[in-house]
């Protein structure tokens, strides 16, 4: 509008939504295109040096209107060590299997924006910051590692998750070896007028994606919103209760209240004229990578049920989905897959050796060739990342 002093949009160079210029007022608007990999590159640094900048020269009579979503941590980044040191790090955790706490709990340390940082360079302003979340719970600490959140850093809390990932500290660049050793300037009287408000998360998604199966006939209960735990065993966990719910026990990663939920909800009869039920669970599991191969959260979740449903499906008619909800499910063109009691016997009958895939983490390849790439699903990009969303239709 009119008060629209100057506006600045990072977003991914993978992204191929057009900005209508109805809506963008371009001669107040610098937009750059970066973290082609959804990590922080040249084109990174650059918007987010031009973005403190301006920051800087904002007064007690600005407002400062902050529109934050998940990636944002690859898409704002001014990093206090060389920029490939940093990468160096995340890739290092990543292979562990770190989790988005973890990773943004050290990344907060590497970055002179993160932790409440740009909040910092915009003070004395005001600042509204609308948050779409892609963290389990909505922590907006956590969320693009909280540009606008006042943050207590602590050196105890990097060392607390290199000791969780059994990352040793001599592992890491010297850089940031020395970086994360060193004290932590105390900015507790720096940070300015600030509300964080959350606009869209898992929940959401969840909740239209029970209205979406409903249309489609089947009876919908949503199970759970923070699944998590490495994706594999999520996979084989959700199975062994769906197609044994009479059996007791405990889980690693399926909580008593969602193994609850699905045995409550399988044990009753669908409403009339139903063609079943589907339970739909949302967030986001990991990967530990053991192969050199090429896939995703989802599609390794799809191909370990795969595999668990040939083995325990006793005629039930089951259909396992999982699907990220920015259509992009690890560094491919996939944004999940789907899989049936069947598909462990095609596979077979097609010379596919599903446990030789999962074994050198290589579920892209599995699902782009099986049936054709038909149980691959490729929705291409959304702009919108709530983390992921998981389907389970029992017929």
């Amino acid at each position: 509008g009119e008060h629209l002093k100057r506006s600045f949009l990072s977003i991914p160079d993978s992204s191929t939504a057009a900005i209508d210029p109805t809506l963008t007022p371009f001669d107040t608007t610098c937009i750059a295109r970066a973290a082609r990999h959804n990590l922080p590159d040249a084109n990174t640094v650059n918007i987010t040096r031009d973005i403190v900048a301006y920051c800087k020269t904002l007064t007690h009579q600005d407002l400062c209107i902050c529109l934050i979503s998940g990636g944002g941590s690859a898409l704002l980044c001014d990093p206090l060590v060389p920029l490939q040191d940093m990468l160096t790090t995340i890739k290092l955790m990543t292979s562990r299997s770190a989790t988005i706490q973890q990773l943004n709990t050290v990344r907060s340390r590497l970055c002179s924006v993160k932790a409440g940082g740009l909040a910092r360079y915009i003070s004395p302003a005001k600042i509204l910051s609308l948050i779409v979340s892609d963290v389990i719970g909505d922590p907006v600490h956590f969320i693009a590692s909280g540009p606008t959140v006042p943050s207590e850093l602590s050196r105890d809390a990097v060392f607390t998750v290199l000791s969780e990932l059994s990352l040793p500290l001599s592992q890491l660049p010297t850089s940031v070896q020395d970086l994360i050793t060193s004290e932590i300037p105390d900015y507790s009287n720096q940070y300015p007028d600030v509300l964080n408000h959350i606009i869209a998360s898992n929940k959401e998604a969840l909740k239209i994606a029970a209205n979406l199966v409903e249309e489609e006939g089947y009876e919908p209960i949503i199970v759970t919103d923070t699944l998590v735990g490495e994706a594999r065993e999520v996979a084989q966990e959700l199975i062994n209760i769906v197609t044994f719910p009479d059996h007791d026990g405990k889980f690693k990663h399926i909580s008593q209240d969602a193994t609850q939920k699905i045995k409550s909800a399988l044990s009753q009869t669908s409403a009339r004229g139903k063609r079943g039920k589907c339970l739909i669970l949302g967030g986001e599991t990991t990967v530990t990578l053991n192969g050199n191969g090429l896939g995703g959260r989802c599609q390794e979740l799809a191909l370990a049920a795969a595999i668990q449903l040939g083995k325990r499906c006793s005629g039930k008619g089951v259909t396992f989905l999982a699907t990220s909800t920015d259509g992009q499910d690890g560094p491919n063109d996939a944004s999940g897959a789907f899989v049936t009691q069947h598909t462990a016997q095609e596979a077979a009958d097609q010379g596919l050796d599903l446990q030789e895939f999962l074994l050198r983490n290589d579920s892209y390849t599995l699902f782009s060739e099986l049936n054709g790439g038909a149980n691959q699903l490729r929705s291409g990009l959304t702009g919108t990342n709530l983390m992921d969303v998981i389907f389970i239709f029992v017929e």
